[in-house]
């Protein structure tokens, strides 16, 4: 996007004018001129400043006659940071209507900021023209409006006088050589949606829930976790952790219980032993008799074998054959029950390995073999903020240990005068400015995903406020509790409206003026109607149009400038 602030004159310009006796081989004809322009210095040279996305030009010409070699002042700024373009190539490229097109050329700058291409013009008329920055900082494509080569000096005269016009009154000269100096930037005014803001005091606080005291239950001795170290300042713990052990003193009694109970806990382990011993042997005993009942079967049940064979040949008797398969059911039933016995025992033996590890367990916890301890566990997930206790003191029964914060959520306490609590609201809008982040701004219900805690319901008797609570996110850490801020409230909107930045905005003798882009080297001051302030931008009422270019970055200095002109204006040679 391209915006051209206009062609004009410039008075500070006009030894530009003196290009013009400079010829390319033969001399203008003047005896049209009249005789009061042809003692001048040459008609008001042309001045342009152009704007794309990237770059302000700011250039100066002659009026352009046929036969007379010009110079080309173009001044090439970077918007982004208001410096001057140091280095690299400029090419000024025209294109007749008719005939050949036509290429001025600057190979490198003349000082920081200022290519001057040189030519001179065969024929007059209309030129389309365009100018090509190449350099480290930027490359850009300027497009111009048509450049005009007047037939002789009476038509330039004539065009000068057609396009002459005064400076503004509130006129400001200031050279971009002191721009440049001062890193000077401009903005366009918008429309923008603007919020009425009500500036009042406010102090980061910790929610009552993201504070906790972990304190001794009981007098004892402070030792270090399984971990092995105690937690310092500084350090994240997670709720539910165990954060140290303390071990109170034993009394008389305490000792003379936990030996009794050793004794008594000895006393069960022999009585173990001894059972488990008997178990063992009864077991022993029943594998033996399985095992010759096991080969009793196996002998009854041949036999019966060789009996039955017997009497198919009719050589055994029927007795024979019924003892025979007497024995066989009695060893059965023997075998039987030397496996249900032994299957009995090995239940006992499941249940002494119960009762020992049963044992082992009670053993621990009731009869330990040092002194028992209480864990002090974290009851919220946070950071060690207090810590003022060592490894190996003692410490009083409800005595603090250990202070943990959790401040991934804040309160943000601000205090309303009772005379503006009706413009403000229930749930107004907040941004959040610290003097530690004097360049960012915080948007507390959009930006920090907050919302409104409370609003008080009492009137302070002494400074006649009332308390209003926000709850937000703290990104990075960054607010701390007990941090001031100013906090700027809603209490007003417009939707549509021409804003400026309030840097943009100075103080002269009272009223809010801003100074507004003439032309590349002068600026008009403009006295304004404000309307709603909203912290970063200000609604203008009256004094600026949507479009126009104001100073952001050193308004101050060409304030300065307004009231010395000639101090700031000196020194533009070329």
């Amino acid at each position: 996007m391209f915006k051209f602030m206009g062609q004009g004159t410039v008075g500070h310009s006009a030894a530009l004018c003196a290009l013009l006796v400079v010829t390319a081989g033969c001399a203008p004809d003047t005896t049209t001129v009249p005789a009061a322009q042809a003692e001048d210095e040459g008609p008001e040279p042309v001045a342009v400043t152009v704007f794309t996305d990237k770059v302000e030009l700011f250039m100066e010409y002659p009026r352009l006659v046929p036969g007379l070699e010009a110079h080309f002042l173009a001044h090439v700024t970077v918007l982004e940071t208001g410096e001057p373009v140091r280095s690299g190539q400029l090419r000024l490229e025209l294109s007749p209507i008719t005939g050949a097109p036509k290429t001025l050329e600057a190979p490198k700058p003349a000082r920081e900021g200022l290519f001057i291409p040189v030519g001179s013009f065969d024929t007059s008329g209309h030129y389309d023209a365009r100018i090509v920055v190449k350099s480290d900082q930027v490359e850009e494509t300027i497009q111009l409006q048509p450049i005009v080569v007047h037939a002789d000096l009476k038509g330039a005269y004539a065009a000068a006088e057609a396009d002459g016009g005064e400076d503004p009154k509130d006129a400001v000269p200031f050279l971009l050589e002191q721009q440049w100096r001062i890193g000077l930037l401009m903005a366009q005014a918008e429309r923008r949606a603007l919020t009425q803001r009500l500036q009042v005091p406010g102090e980061v606080e910790a929610p009552h829930h993201a504070m906790a005291v972990v304190s001794a239950p009981l007098a004892g001795r402070l030792l270090p976790p399984e971990s092995g170290r105690l937690p310092r300042i500084g350090d994240r713990v997670e709720k539910g952790q165990v954060l140290a052990l303390l071990e109170p003193p034993l009394t008389t009694s305490d000792t003379a219980q936990l030996v009794a109970n050793e004794t008594y806990h000895d006393t069960l382990e022999m009585e173990l032993l001894v059972r488990e011993f008997d178990v063992q042997a009864k077991a022993l005993e029943v594998e033996q008799a399985l095992q010759q009942s096991q080969a009793r079967l196996e002998f009854a049940r041949q036999a019966l074998v060789r009996i039955e064979g017997l009497r198919e040949k009719d050589l055994g008797t029927v007795a024979e054959l019924e003892a025979a398969r007497r024995d066989v059911a009695m060893a059965l039933r023997e075998g039987e029950g030397s496996q249900a016995l032994k299957e009995s025992f090995a239940q006992a033996k499941e249940r002494l390995d119960v009762l020992r590890t049963r044992r082992a367990s009670v053993r621990c916890s009731a009869t330990p073999s040092g002194p028992q301890r209480h864990a002090l566990v974290a009851p919220i997930s946070g950071e060690i903020v207090e810590a003022d206790h060592v490894e190996g003191e003692h410490i009083e029964s409800q005595g603090a240990i250990y202070r943990v914060l959790d401040l991934s959520r804040v309160w943000i306490a601000t205090y309303v005068s009772e005379f503006d609590l009706a413009g403000v609201g229930d749930a107004p809008g907040a941004l959040l400015k610290f003097a530690a982040h004097p360049d960012r701004s915080f948007d507390v219900l959009g930006e920090l995903d907050g919302r409104v805690v409370n609003v008080g319901r009492v009137v302070d008797p002494e400074t006649r406020t009332i308390a209003l609570r926000y709850e937000a996110t703290n990104p990075g850490g960054l607010f701390r509790a007990g941090m001031f801020a100013d906090v700027f409230l809603e209490t007003k909107r417009a939707v549509d409206a021409v804003a400026v930045s309030e840097d943009a905005i100075v103080m002269d003798n009272g009223r809010p003026v801003a100074f507004v882009l003439v032309d590349g080297e002068t600026f008009e001051k403009r006295v304004l109607e404000l309307g709603i302030r909203d912290g970063r931008f200000a609604e203008i009422r009256d004094g600026i149009q949507e479009g126009e270019r104001v100073v952001t970055k050193g308004a101050y200095l060409v304030k300065l400038a307004s009231a010395s002109p000639a101090s700031f204006g000196e020194g533009h040679a070329h």
